[in-house]
């Protein structure tokens, strides 16, 4: 009888092991699917994991208790019982009672460990939100039942870290960094592939991005005159590759618009004729904002405005630039559609790269990362690789001048007036 009850003890031993490993290993996501499909016990697992403390003081008192009573029904009954089967040997009969003491001890524990700790943790582990359903609404009454020795646990607990000045700090927010290690582990298993791993480390990195580094810059828009005929602005747009122009009168830096291209194509092709369209009434008023924001604020404040483009300002209100919809999320898709970048890198046959200057910083050091140590997090003040040289050089450049930095050595080949236009990039074998 008292054999089947240390049985019985150690069989609860492992219930409360495998409630424990099974709460603190099952996914919230997971165990929320299970309570939008009716499980009450999802619900008590999701209970006990939001208050870990009086849960975990919850299994201690049980692991204990069971501890004690394993002890003193396995003195009680079986070292009485094997002890006169020990003196039967002569030799050890003076030591009969300490040698059953030894053995019921090591076969209690060994036997606990296994089926009271290895295995139900082992099966909690590979069962996570399975167990926890079943298991937690007993927990969840044990939690209640055992409450007022669970305060006064807690209570002990909570004044003896305090007294070592530990505070408790609930922490159940992922960050972005565990975010990109799970997608990394991810591709390694082959859960995603490389692109969709790609677009969403981006996607993670647009609030750390300010608008600056995916616009198209001034340079290279196409403004429209809305004082120039139609016929000419037109052969610009036909001519052009982009959707949108900001449209000015009289100077570049009076803005009055923007004009999408399918707003006025909508409107010759209902006119049935180009004589007659005023650009004017294809128009839609500007959107300005600051060259300091990030892609998030940008994306909420086009979504806001229902616009689809907004032109980048400097500190003094001069344009820097215009950026779309399309900017960003050719950003995200850029290994499915490389052709975007094919005129800004052209591959020489002894390794090294001719590199378009405006090409954006975060490209740039996406395309080297696998060779160049680059460091986590970068504060800088440019967005270029043209900026880049400017603030490293601290001067503007002459061409075929050309400094090392990591392991690369970067020429400049080309300069328009006091632009950068292409760099030769060749990395260094020899250094780290």
């Amino acid at each position: 009888m008292n054999i089947i009850i240390i049985i019985g003890l150690i069989f609860l031993n492992g219930i409360f092991s495998m409630s424990e490993i099974a709460i603190i290993t099952s996914k919230r996501v997971r165990l929320k699917k299970l309570i939008e499909k009716g499980s009450i016990g999802a619900l008590s697992a999701l209970i006990l994991s939001e208050n870990p403390i009086h849960f975990f003081s919850t299994i201690q008192i049980g692991i204990t208790l069971i501890s004690i009573f394993n002890g003193a029904f396995g003195e009680a009954s079986l070292v009485a019982s094997l002890t006169p089967k020990i003196e039967f040997f002569s030799l050890m009969r003076p030591y009969a009672h300490e040698i059953s003491l030894i053995i019921v001890v090591f076969s209690i524990t060994f036997f606990s460990l296994i089926f009271g700790e290895l295995i139900p943790k082992r099966i909690a582990m590979q069962y996570s939100e399975k167990v926890a359903s079943i298991i937690s609404p007993l927990m969840l009454f044990l939690l209640k039942l055992m409450g007022p020795f669970v305060k006064i646990l807690t209570i002990s607990t909570e004044s003896i870290l305090d007294i070592l000045n530990i505070k408790y700090k609930k922490n159940d927010l992922i960050t972005e960094e565990e975010i990109s290690k799970l997608f990394r582990e991810g591709v390694d298993i082959g859960i995603f592939n490389k692109i969709e791993y790609n677009i969403a480390s981006r996607a993670l990195k647009l609030d750390d991005q300010c608008v600056i580094a995916l616009m198209t810059p001034r340079m290279k828009v196409n403004f429209i005159d809305i004082d120039d005929d139609i016929e000419k602005n037109l052969i610009k747009i036909f001519n052009s590759s982009y959707n949108y122009f900001p449209v000015y009168k009289k100077s570049i830096s009076q803005i009055i618009g923007t004009l999408n291209t399918k707003t006025l194509f909508k409107k010759i092709i209902f006119n049935r004729s180009i004589i007659n369209i005023d650009i004017a009434s294809a128009v839609q008023p500007p959107l300005f904002i600051p060259e300091t924001i990030s892609i998030m604020q940008l994306l909420e404040t086009l979504k806001k405005n229902k616009s689809e483009l907004s032109l980048v300002i400097d500190e003094y209100g001069e344009i820097e630039g215009i950026i779309t919809i399309n900017d960003i999320i050719h950003s995200l898709i850029e290994d499915i559609s490389d052709n975007i970048y094919q005129e800004e890198i052209e591959f020489c046959e002894d390794g090294s790269w001719i590199i378009n200057a405006s090409m954006t910083f975060d490209r740039f050091q996406e395309l080297l990362s696998t060779q160049v140590n680059f460091p986590i997090k970068n504060s800088r003040n440019y967005h270029t690789l043209a900026g880049f040289v400017m603030t490293f050089l601290g001067h503007i450049p002459r061409i075929s001048e050309n400094f090392t930095w990591k392991n690369l050595k970067i020429e400049v080949i080309d300069m328009n007036n006091n632009r950068i236009e292409r760099l030769l990039i060749t990395i260094l074998k020899n250094k780290k």
